[in-house]
């Protein structure tokens, strides 16, 4: 349990502001998606944003926290994903849940790339 412990410390040791966006905003609007699998946005955001935490999970169990290197996954799976996201915004009919999910989930995608690119 000692490295739970040191993945738990980790995470509270981020800034708090990161703590909140991670927790308010970043994790919800990737998980949200699973409630929109019938869509294409959903589906494309449930896949995308998954893999990403998937290939972080064990870059955090290995690195015994977070660290910058849980950006690469980000950028790898990300990327394409915020620009798919713009390009269904710009040229898709969506209803009004998909709609919502994916300005969502383009916006919040796409200010944490801005970051992950930073770092």
């Amino acid at each position: 349990m000692a490295w739970f412990a040191r993945i738990v410390r980790s995470y509270f040791s981020l800034p708090v502001w990161v703590i909140v966006w991670i927790s308010l905003f970043l994790v919800p609007a990737n998980f949200a998606a699973f409630a929109f699998l019938e869509t294409i946005s959903g589906l494309w955001i449930a896949l995308l944003g998954a893999g990403a935490i998937i290939i972080n999970l064990p870059l955090v169990w290995l690195n015994g926290g977070f660290s910058k290197v849980l950006c690469i996954p980000h950028v790898l799976f990300w990327t394409p994903l915020v620009a798919f996201l713009g390009y269904r915004l710009a040229s898709a009919d969506l209803g009004t849940g998909e709609f919502m999910l994916t300005l969502m989930a383009f916006i919040i995608n796409g200010i944490s790339l801005f970051f992950d690119y930073y770092d």
